[in-house]
């Protein structure tokens, strides 16, 4: 296999973390993937760009992404930047021949995710987005304990991510609190990744209401000036699936004592599955067909028997972390370029639909309501 020529747009924490994981994953996968070659970088700071080719070995940088996306040497688009810039980005890249990976949320709506679908299909490239923890082990074995039949009919699923470090009032103003530029606040940044999860495992969500809250409601600009926050600090979500399950999901990046507490539970007719990212090599499986005497939740290990931990640790509980998640993710990635198609990782179509719901749970924070989400024809 030819080696993957990647051009980097953004090189703040996001890109840090994108270019360890494709040093990881050759160095974990290299007989399965193809050979990663960094070949350049930019970043709205150009400082940011130069200190990844000092410290994270890109070849080059550069001081306008469209270098990166017309670029001749450069095969995939790896899109690490702020919400509002995402879809020129990704478009320009697919006009130019380029296989894209975008971090989510995929844009501020679900009409600029819908544009990126349209794009990507007409283009027949490889199209990804973000999802990162769909991908890694655990969750991947609660998707297969749940496709199994193992838990049963999906009854409830819910899901939750706190953090707390936008909790903080001295925190200062920036794009992330802006809704123009960021779409949403904690709603996508992080209640994304439990939409993303709960339809990936339950299935789509059909209708949902919600409360969105902004505890924090000015912050101090770059200027000492305050500025008005135009995002949610916390969203609270009541979904109904289109199976027929109930669910629920709590988005908090203001969670005071929660510094990554992600998780999920998804209650079946015959057991249910429980995840939680704190203690993320364990996956909580109950069965209510186990013997009365024997009944409770079990603990299953991650380890190489499980979808995506195969190749970097030979035993189980041995520990995975943050950034072999996103090894594992840029091992799906890097299949699926070599294969020219998508045979496994969240495609733009996933972002789509976690756009979608997003959009729907705006409209019913803001109306009071029920509402259906509305579903695009690709």
């Amino acid at each position: 296999m030819q080696a993957v020529r990647i051009g980097l747009v953004g090189a703040g924490f996001m890109g840090k973390i994108h270019s360890i994981a494709y040093r990881n994953a050759a160095m974990l996968f290299g007989h399965e993937v193809p050979a990663v070659d960094p070949v350049v970088v930019t970043d709205f700071d150009p400082a940011l760009a130069e200190r990844a080719v000092s410290d994270w070995g890109w070849s080059r940088s550069v001081r306008d992404w469209h270098e990166v996306t017309s670029s001749n040497d450069v095969d995939v688009v790896d899109i690490c930047t702020p919400n509002d810039t995402h879809v020129d980005i990704a478009l320009d890249a697919l006009a130019h021949g380029k296989h894209v990976l975008c971090e989510k949320p995929l844009a501020l709506d679900a009409d600029g995710a819908h544009r990126l679908c349209q794009a990507a299909a007409a283009s027949g490239l490889v199209t990804q987005v973000g999802f990162v923890y769909r991908q890694w082990p655990g969750v991947a074995m609660a998707r297969k304990l749940i496709d199994e039949g193992a838990i049963g009919d999906v009854r409830t699923a819910r899901a939750q991510f706190l953090l707390d470090y936008n909790g903080n009032p001295d925190v200062p103003m920036s794009w992330r609190f802006d809704r123009n530029r960021a779409g949403s606040g904690a709603l996508g940044d992080v209640g994304s990744h439990c939409i993303d999860l709960l339809q990936f495992l339950a299935g789509p969500i059909s209708h949902v209401a919600a409360r969105m809250q902004t505890f924090i409601p000015r912050r101090t600009a770059h200027d000492g000036s305050l500025v008005d926050v135009s995002v949610d600090d916390q969203t609270e979500i009541l979904a109904d699936f289109e199976s027929g399950a109930s669910g629920t999901i709590l988005a908090s990046w203001a969670g005071t004592g929660h510094k990554c507490d992600l998780g999920f539970e998804v209650i079946g007719s015959r057991g249910s599955v429980s995840f939680s990212w704190e203690r993320s090599n364990e996956l909580r499986f109950f069965d209510s067909t186990d013997p009365a005497d024997r009944q409770g939740y079990r603990t299953i290990l991650v380890g190489p028997a499980h979808p995506g931990a195969d190749g970097i640790h030979t035993v189980a509980a041995q520990g995975l972390g943050y950034t072999d998640a996103f090894a594992i993710a840029a091992r799906n990635t890097l299949r699926n370029l070599a294969a020219g198609r998508v045979l496994s990782g969240p495609t733009f179509v996933d972002g789509l639909r976690v756009a979608e719901v997003t959009d729907a749970v705006i409209h019913a924070a803001a109306d009071g309501s029920r509402v259906a989400v509305t579903r695009r024809t690709l």
